[in-house]
């Protein structure tokens, strides 16, 4: 199982991703599913990745390739030579597809689905940060100021704190820490997601990484976000107002 998360704000960029691709009692596997570019003072893209691993790493190999051989030719469109963002997507949801082309038959007739998920962010020179989430078929949606961040995976955990405190005018600093709140929270209910978590703050206009970073298990700042995260909720349920049960219940018989 997988958990990768961008946030989209007006300083910015957030992208969050575990490294847990199985897990069991005797069989856990980690693998980063973030994978940055840069070409600094140009563009910054951060491509995270769910699903079947074997489809991910093909689908990556492909954008690899096409990068290595741009050494000799040029003119041949990859990654990092797309004009707009969205370009850029519809470049990775191409590579997508290609790998669907290929493997979706065999896969199937096995008893497989063809299962990627991609989110793919970042900012081009003159243009806004974006983030855009890419489904199997290859096409995408995008985050907006409706709605800021775009979740691949076990999403299910992590998205109430996001929609109770997150938003486009949340802080860059401010968002990272939803981020991880909104991880630990899945890490906590489902154990297929784990760390190392993999983090890409991305700040308006840099054009270059300069806030990036890895939460191993025992990470201090790690273990402090939850801790409080944990202890906070425990003490606002404390401070909430009980129950009032001298009012009768509406739409209930009383017994006579």
């Amino acid at each position: 199982m997988t958990y990768c998360l961008g946030m989209l704000c007006r300083k910015g960029a957030v992208f969050l991703s575990d490294s847990r691709t199985s897990a069991g009692m005797d069989n856990i596997t980690v693998r980063t599913k973030m994978r940055v570019f840069e070409k600094p003072g140009d563009r910054v893209i951060c491509i995270m990745s769910s699903g079947n691993l074997s489809l991910t790493q093909a689908t990556l190999a492909l954008i690899d390739d096409d990068l290595h051989l741009n050494e000799s030719h040029p003119a041949r469109k990859h990654l990092m030579n797309r004009q707009t963002m969205y370009e850029t997507v519809r470049y990775v949801g191409s590579k997508v597809r290609e790998v669907e082309q290929r493997d979706r038959a065999a896969l199937e007739a096995d008893g497989f689905d063809f299962n990627i998920n991609l989110i793919v962010g970042g900012q081009i020179a003159g243009l806004g940060p974006e983030v855009h989430s890419i489904y199997p078929q290859g096409n995408s949606i995008h985050a907006s100021r409706d709605c800021a961040f775009l979740q691949i995976g076990e999403s299910k955990y992590g998205k109430p704190i996001l929609d109770r405190g997150f938003s486009y005018e949340s802080t860059l600093m401010d968002a990272l820490k939803f981020g991880i709140i909104s991880i630990d929270a899945t890490m906590k209910s489902n154990v297929a997601v784990g760390p190392p978590i993999d983090i890409l703050c991305y700040k308006t206009d840099a054009l270059e990484v300069k806030m990036r970073t890895r939460l191993e298990e025992n990470d201090p700042y790690l273990l402090e976000i939850g801790r409080k995260w944990q202890d906070g909720i425990v003490r606002l349920v404390r401070q909430m107002p009980a129950a009032d049960f001298s009012k009768p219940a509406l739409g209930f018989a009383t017994a006579a």
